[in-house]
């Protein structure tokens, strides 16, 4: 019984510690400087400088509206892998979950049924329940609680 505890508890250190290496690393575009922007998909000196004069954003939507007026519908997607204003689970429009790379209508739904999220800790086990724990660990990059 003490070797099936300790595997359990190795297992679960395993798959946190494969969690957390999952995560991306996103720039927060009311606090990125000029010279992180440039290195980042599509941005040119007429971006960065649209991203600067809309801070601060308070809201993802208001983000993407301000670079709509720069940068197309592609160029915005390839963005936000690398330049993304999170989420609050709580409160985000369904148009804002889907501004998450890859979000499909179906998990924008399960996003929005499980609210309110208490911790972050409820929206990996919910959402955990449709995707593997990459792909949570992903998620996780894109949203926040507040």
């Amino acid at each position: 019984m003490k070797h099936h505890a300790a595997l359990a508890a190795t297992l679960l250190a395993c798959a946190s510690i494969g969690t957390a290496l999952a995560q991306i690393s996103l720039l927060n575009p009311n606090t990125a400087e000029p010279a992180a922007l440039k290195a980042l998909p599509n941005v040119t000196d007429q971006v960065s400088q649209a991203i600067a004069a809309g801070r601060p954003y308070a809201r993802t939507s208001a983000f993407d509206a301000a670079l709509s007026k720069v940068l197309n519908v592609a160029q915005r997607k390839e963005l936000y892998g690398k330049l993304f204003l999170q989420i609050d689970l709580n409160k985000a429009s369904r148009d804002e979950i889907m501004l998450i790379p890859g979000m499909t209508p179906r998990m924008a739904r399960e996003f929005e049924e499980y609210r309110p999220y208490k911790n972050i800790e409820q929206f990996r086990k919910e959402i955990g329940k449709y995707v593997d724990p990459k792909e949570v660990a992903r998620l996780e990059s894109y949203v926040t609680l507040k």
